[in-house]
């Protein structure tokens, strides 16, 4: 579609839907979807759950930020962004550089039950304190890792809130965000 930017990044916490809604948005537009998650499972050939744990969270976010770097090399592509891979300047900045950055914004109840309790979530497996429910305990490191990120999600250029849309619908109100700015 003409006029729409070369390269669309989706940034948000896990699940707030940027895979499903970045493949459903690439289709609409004729791009390319890549998931920079997925890159990073294939170049490191092991799970991010895996590599988190091998590498440590500081490496790992060092290999995260090459990875961004590697997938802006060809233009008219949908970027879905590791939930942590703008939480600091220097990829936030770059990403803005290299295209639009879009927000998908949701709640930490909806990203616990999208993300269905969180298991295969490295950041996000918490042992529950006597008398506290697991739930409970995911809920609150979901908030805060989403208070830590947010600051940095909130310097996109667009926001668009997944709360109670499909992946469809989250992707044309993006489509429609970005053709109405023309």
């Amino acid at each position: 579609m003409a006029g729409l930017p070369d390269i669309i990044f989706l940034c948000g916490f896990s699940g707030s839907g940027k895979t499903e809604t970045g493949r459903r948005l690439a289709e609409m537009i004729g791009y390319e979807f890549v998931d920079t998650d997925a890159v990073l499972e294939e170049v490191l050939g092991s799970s991010i759950s895996h590599l988190l744990a091998a590498l440590g969270e500081a490496r790992f976010r060092s290999v995260e930020s090459d990875i961004l770097r590697t997938v802006v090399n060809v233009t008219h592509r949908v970027i879905a962004l590791g939930g942590g891979t703008i939480a600091g300047d220097e990829n936030l900045m770059y990403a803005k550089a290299q295209g639009v950055l879009i927000y998908l914004k949701v709640t930490p109840e909806t990203a616990y039950e999208r993300l269905d309790g969180a298991q295969a979530r490295p950041l996000l497996r918490v042992p529950a304190r006597a008398g506290e429910d697991r739930r409970q305990a995911v809920l609150d490191r979901i908030r805060r890792l989403l208070g830590e990120r947010e600051r940095y999600y909130l310097q996109s250029q667009l926001m668009i809130d997944t709360e109670g849309k499909s992946g469809d619908q989250v992707a044309e109100e993006i489509r429609k965000a970005l053709t109405d700015r023309e």
